[in-house]
């Protein structure tokens, strides 16, 4: 039996597809690795890792690059200090592991615009991921770049990258086969020779495969993988590129956790039915800087700086207890023992760190760019950080403020003085403000890109800052100055005194007597980012579920250390503790959304008379239509009975009347009039969604706190007494999962 380690690598190992295996030197091969991201691991740590992954039984690391991380600004490449991914690869060869590279350019990976460099969007000409010449153009300097730095480390030259991917996951996309060809001729281009992958849910295969090229199954499992392999690639192998033992997280939902057992058997199916795998992830490591990213699923919702996923090996490297329930399940199918672990890194604890205000925001802008209407982030040369948007007039009295799009957080202020914040989460687009006075007063919104969509048809709409117009009272502002704040190092000292009534830089210091890992504790603290000796540990925000943020010891000195805050709310915080462990799973409950229409105090009456239709709705994202004999009425109820995943919820994007004829019925003057279920705490799931006219918002009920089981309905008032024959349904346009409506019964009647 060949060794599942890599017992050595000389110039011209042979590794191929034939007979139905991977081979390598003509002896079958099978691939049982682990994911990590060198970008989210620091560099001193990457060795430890491989050596985790190596203890666990595993003889392959899994890796994206990421294409944004290596060209920064169009045209620069830096493949130095943490992006040296030439020197991961290698690192990872010294350990005797090897290597299986997905390159992209799309990855998707919970990171920042799925690895897409935020230029692509400044670019007219450009459609990104498709069959698009400027964007193929530049997709092929960037593989070609990346070529020239880990061709040689292949396995045919000598190295130990066995195979390569083409794209990733462009089933749940898009099914331009053409598109998806030209990406695996760039990648050949690019300098790679070794085998190559396709990945893909098993719906979505027959959409992302590339005839002749190895389709892998994410979520695979044994036997089934060979049903599903076989009908793209018949014989196999049989490769599981994303297996998952623990699942991302967004902010303000709860810490996705399992304990491993089933995992560890599918483990160990795939390996003694001799397929192949790669756990995502084996290691998550850390969101550093500003590159999480962010998913659209009804509503915005930006993934947590930690990227501990819950997987085998912790954030900060630690073994979890599903780490030995899978080295046990893979020794018990290969036979062989693992290596010992490597030492933990030891994690220890800091202060209380006293943080003093050094600077308002307002005191250290820098010179503005000016024009009529807010420009987006990208469109003035900005990829990352915070943008300040400043409009001055005159005027007095209480005024509604609305922005037509906030990407994605912004802090508002009058005249220096914070008056509220707008969460492009819930939907939040207008504030009052009092307006004191005609002397000038400014209007600051400070606006944060908070992660841009990577995954799904919103990677296109990927714009930050203030999209759209500004209005007071309805009347829209022109003339608005810029301030661009990309922190690409930490903020300055204004070397003024400081209110702290605006988003506020802080500033700390502490000794730690040995460098080790400890975890800055951020509770009581509101929104923003923190520092240590420059380096950017990445976002916080109070409302969890990640509460600490991972300091590696490797980015501590000896001595002093200095800690920096950039805090976006005002807040009487004013220290900050470091933990010997993380704290990742406590929620903090948010304000409840506010309806856009007054409820009615009591449930309606759905009598048999009233009922005008019931049925169950099939799978799919498209319009249902359901008819009815014509029916006056000016009360609709939309009961939702069961749903197609056999959930305790259910959720409707959009709901339409049509007259006999068929045409369809204007809503303006219809309002929701009362819901015995909506989600408002962590998404805005409020059922005004299912009139707006916004394919994109979604009516949900509640989800993330106990609730009845289905059914779940709301009522409309249509504002008059209308003849109507029929109803038409949208379900949520990103997927079966969760809440999609399969049972319903509407009732329409006159009388509430």
């Amino acid at each position: 039996m060949l060794s599942i380690f890599c017992a050595s690598l000389q110039l011209g190992h042979k590794f191929e597809i034939a007979n139905g295996q991977f081979q390598l030197d003509n002896k079958p091969f099978q691939v049982i690795a682990g994911e990590m991201h060198y970008p989210r691991i620091p560099r001193a740590y990457w060795r430890h890792r491989i050596q985790m992954a190596k203890a666990m039984g595993l003889n392959t690391i899994t890796i994206y690059c990421f294409w944004n991380y290596h060209e920064t600004e169009q045209g620069r490449f830096d493949f130095a200090g943490n992006a040296d991914v030439a020197e991961f690869v290698r690192t990872a060869r010294d350990e005797k592991m090897w290597v299986v590279l997905r390159p992209g350019p799309y990855v998707c990976a919970e990171w920042d615009f799925g690895g897409y460099p935020y230029w692509l969007l400044t670019q007219p000409a450009m459609k990104i991921r498709a069959n698009n010449d400027a964007f193929l153009a530049a997709s092929q300097k960037y593989l070609n770049a990346l070529g020239r730095q880990l061709a040689p480390l292949q396995v045919t030259h000598g190295g130990n990258i066995l195979l390569v991917q083409v794209e990733n996951e462009y089933g749940s996309f898009d099914a331009d086969h053409v598109f998806m060809r030209k990406n695996m001729d760039a990648i050949r281009a690019a300098g790679f020779d070794v085998p190559l992958f396709t990945a893909d849910g098993e719906g979505q295969m027959p959409a992302g495969h590339i005839d002749g090229v190895l389709p892998g199954w994410n979520g695979g499992s044994y036997p089934r993988i060979k049903a599903v392999v076989d009908k793209f690639f018949p014989g196999g192998p049989y490769f599981a590129p994303e297996l998952y033992p623990g699942w991302l997280c967004h902010w303000s939902e709860r810490f996705p956790r399992n304990d491993g057992r089933g995992v560890a058997r599918e483990v160990g199916d795939i390996v003694r039915g001799g397929a192949s795998l790669s756990l995502y992830m084996f290691h998550g490591g850390t969101n550093f800087g500003f590159w999480n990213g962010a998913n659209y699923g009804g509503g915005y919702q930006p993934h947590t700086t930690s990227y501990d996923y819950d997987a085998p090996c912790d954030e900060a490297g630690s073994a979890r207890g599903k780490f030995d329930l899978i080295r046990q399940s893979i020794r018990a199918a290969t036979g062989v023992m693992p290596p010992a672990q490597p030492a933990p890194f030891p994690a220890g604890k800091v202060g209380p760190i006293e943080m003093r205000p050094v600077a308002s925001i307002l005191d250290i802008l820098p010179r503005p760019t000016m024009a009529d209407v807010p420009v987006p982030m990208e469109k003035l040369g900005q990829g990352y950080g915070f943008i300040l948007y400043r409009h001055t007039l005159t005027g007095s009295g209480r005024k509604k403020l609305s922005v037509e799009a906030v990407r994605d957080f912004a802090t508002v202020m009058v005249n220096g003085k914070t008056v509220g914040t707008l969460d492009r989460r819930r939907r939040e687009k207008t504030i009052e403000i009092e307006l004191l006075g005609d002397r000038p007063i400014n209007i600051d919104i400070l606006v944060e890109n908070g992660g841009r969509i990577n995954y799904g048809q919103e990677l296109r709409d990927n714009l930050k800052g203030i999209l759209g117009a500004v209005t007071l009272d309805g009347r829209e502002l022109k003339g608005w100055a810029h301030y661009r704040l990309p922190f690409k190092s930490q903020p300055s000292d204004s070397h003024k005194a400081v209110s702290a009534l605006t988003p506020t830089v802080f500033r700390g210091a502490f000794d730690a007597p040995a460098t080790f890992d400890t975890y800055l504790d951020l509770r009581g603290w509101t929104k923003g980012v923190v520092w240590v000796n420059g380096h950017n540990l990445g976002r916080y925000w109070k409302i969890g579920p990640q509460q600490t943020l991972f300091c590696p010891g490797a980015w501590l000195k000896k001595g002093r250390n200095e800690i920096t805050v950039f805090e976006l709310v005002p807040t009487v915080t004013r220290s900050i503790q470091g933990l010997d462990h993380a704290v990742l799973d406590e929620v903090v409950a948010e304000e409840p959304i506010k309806s856009s229409a007054k409820r009615l105090d009591h449930a309606p009456t759905l009598g048999t008379a009233d009922l005008v239709a019931s049925g169950e709705f099939g799978t799919g994202n498209d319009w249902k239509s359901v008819s009815f004999s014509p029916r006056r009425g000016r009360y609709l109820t939309f009961v939702a009975t069961s749903s197609l995943a056999a959930e305790s919820f259910a959720s409707v994007s959009e709901i339409e009347l049509v007259n006999p004829s068929g045409g369809k019925r204007n809503r303006s003057r219809w309002k929701v009039v009362y819901t015995d279920s909506e989600e408002t705490a962590n998404e805005d799931g409020r059922a005004d969604n299912a009139i707006d006219g916004d394919t994109e918002t979604i009516w949900h009920s509640v989800w993330s706190q106990e609730h009845k089981p289905l059914p779940h309905y709301f009522t409309i008032d249509l504002g008059q007494v209308l003849t109507v024959g029929g109803l038409r349904y949208l379900p949520r346009t990103n997927g079966v999962h969760p809440g999609m409506t399969k049972g319903y019964r509407i009732f329409l009647g006159t009388t509430y």
